[in-house]
């Protein structure tokens, strides 16, 4: 039987009680899955180690976990990976996130563009999305979420290798298969695409740009596309 996963800020140790007091996973274990006492789980913190242990105790107001193994972590994946997004709409964003942290992106930039739809998120919200997505996946890190920023300094503090998704640019299946760097930084426009000061400041920073072919796509669409493409290459 396939073990539930969740995601926990406690310390993790194999042979140690964990009493764990967060309201909102206690309401999972008890009111959505209806756990037990004795009932297995698989925990995670973050710090890319996976354990399983047994409810010794799981109440209304706590629970105890006797943590009895740590699994082994396959981690196969190469590249970091990560995503530089104009802000787009509030549930698209989302979708990048939940959809793109399950492929396995490290982390999310939210540029301000110039043809950016919103100039906000919900940074804790979008968190709370990349656990749920990380639990349901199997990940043993979570992504991290930046505060928005514009595209000068989210260019400017990255020390990846950058490239930008335009749907003017040439294909980047003649590319993309030559990418030798390990961290890797994806830029990706809005709805309406970059604007030639944008496409500007790619060239003057050596930013080379590619297209995902002759279809048009929407920026989530294409986003998740390019992210499967390079770290499932």
């Amino acid at each position: 039987m396939r073990l539930h996963r969740f995601y926990t800020q406690e310390d993790l140790e194999k042979g140690k009680e964990v009493r764990i007091e967060d309201p909102e996973l206690l309401h999972q274990w008890t009111k959505v899955f209806r756990l037990q006492a004795s009932d297995r789980v698989i925990v995670f913190n973050g710090n890319g180690k996976e354990f399983e242990g047994y409810f010794k105790v799981l109440a209304r107001k706590e629970a105890i976990i006797l943590i009895d193994k740590e699994n082994k972590v396959k981690n196969d994946q190469k590249i970091e990976l990560h995503i530089f997004q104009s802000i787009i709409k509030k549930d698209n964003f989302e979708l990048i996130v939940e959809k793109c942290t399950e492929i396995g992106v490290r982390a999310y930039h939210p540029i301000l563009s110039e043809r950016s739809e919103k100039k906000n998120l919900n940074i804790e919200r979008l968190e709370n999305i990349a656990k749920e997505a990380s639990e349901q996946s199997g990940k043993v890190k979570l992504p991290e979420i930046f505060e928005p920023m514009d595209l000068k300094s989210a260019i400017e503090n990255f020390d990846g290798e950058l490239f930008a998704l335009d749907f003017e640019a040439e294909s980047f299946s003649k590319a993309f298969e030559k990418l030798s760097a390990t961290k890797i930084g994806i830029l990706i426009g809005p709805e309406g695409g970059w604007t030639e000061n944008e496409r500007d400041i790619f060239e003057n920073r050596n930013i080379k740009s590619f297209s995902l072919g002759s279809q048009i796509l929407r920026a989530e669409t294409a986003t998740i596309a390019a992210s499967a493409l390079i770290i499932f290459k």
